[in-house]
């Protein structure tokens, strides 16, 4: 392991300036932004991880972690200036991760950027992707004060289909996961642009492979998951299947059985208008016996293969819809309703 972190672009101010300032205003000094970049390198490749600390994290409080991962044909840099998850994790105080390979090892190339979600051989834990994202996490966790109950992965894409291999192998690191526009653990290139994606591999057969690559680590994962009707490549039937795939995932983890305690159909649903030119869309809330949720499906009309909302920059329109609502606000709503060691039953949710 290789783990070269250096700050490439903090800015602080100066200690003197910032205690005189706070004598004049009768405020605490306030911290800077900090940028910072964490490296792993293996057989597969070298990877680094773009990190965003922001000043409103304070370093003796435990900060809550989120993962982002780019699609492919994308890089952590895009996906971030698209997804606008900086200035909500400034607002709710909370750190981000953008993890990237870096350069092409001498197994496994990234072909087209994307991470390696259709490779059987890297849907276990610690090899390849799945063990560098991990890794990159783990360095995050120890260079800032990261409260290990409350680290998260969500992606977009490729990295939709990568989160799904994450929560299935590093249970223990992801107290929740978000798929983007992705699919089932598993699943890999017969997700894509598939439509009989579930009945060429059932979502049963990928829920008991997916509790299988938990192996000791095995527990309930709450996932939200956003999905274009109109997307071609990750179709409405890929999110349909990642749904069915991890209730059933869950109830294996909870129960040893692949339909309960969870129900398979949603429990109840919010439909959302808008208005002002942006998408209607429908949350399906799939809740344990006590109404706590263990899992939302956002179904985001006339979406296609996009981030949802984000940045509305002419220069980042191949990446992300401004017109659908806010993945990362929505993502974030999700997550910060969980605790690691809090989902189990009887309620999933942090008591």
């Amino acid at each position: 392991m290789a783990t070269d972190r250096h700050r490439h672009r903090a800015r602080f101010m100066p200690w003197g300036l910032a205690l005189l300032l706070a004598a004049c205003t009768g405020s605490e000094p306030v911290s800077q932004d900090t940028d910072a970049v964490v490296r792993t390198a293996g057989a597969f490749g070298t990877y680094r991880g773009l990190v965003y600390v922001p000043g409103s994290v304070s370093p003796d409080a435990p900060a809550p972690l989120v993962v982002v991962l780019h699609g492919a044909n994308t890089t952590a840099e895009q996906q971030r200036a698209a997804n606008l998850f900086d200035p909500l994790a400034a607002r709710e105080r909370f750190i981000v991760l953008y993890p990237d390979n870096e350069t092409d090892g001498p197994v496994g190339e990234h072909l087209l950027q994307a991470w390696h979600f259709y490779d059987p051989a890297e849907m276990v834990r610690g090899v390849g992707d799945p063990q560098a994202i991990a890794d990159l996490t783990q360095q995050v966790m120890a260079g800032w004060n990261v409260d290990p109950e409350r680290v998260y992965v969500v992606g977009m894409s490729a990295g939709g289909w990568e989160t799904s291999i994450m929560g299935a192998t590093y249970p223990d690191l992801y107290a929740a996961i978000g798929i983007a526009e992705g699919g089932a653990y598993g699943i890999g290139l017969a997700g894509v642009g598939q439509p009989l994606g579930a009945s060429l591999t059932p979502p049963q057969v990928l829920a008991l492979a997916a509790y299988a690559a938990m192996g000791p680590y095995a527990r309930i994962v709450p996932v939200i998951d956003f999905q274009g009707a109109q997307d071609p490549a990750a179709t409405p039937a890929s999110g349909a299947n990642a749904v069915q795939q991890w209730l059933m995932t869950d109830n294996l983890a909870a129960s040893g059985a692949l339909d309960a305690p969870f129900p398979l159909t949603p429990t109840r649903t919010a439909d959302v208008t808008p208005g002002n030119g942006r998408y209607p869309y429908h949350i399906d809330l799939y809740e344990d016996g006590d109404g706590c949720r263990v899992l939302e499906q956002v179904r985001i009309e006339q979406m296609q293969h996009f981030w949802p909302g984000g940045s509305s920059d002419p220069r980042l329109k191949g990446f992300t819809d401004p017109r659908a609502p806010s993945g990362a606000e929505l993502s974030w709503g999700f997550f910060k309703r969980f605790r690691k060691s809090d989902t189990a039953l009887p309620c999933v949710e942090s008591r």
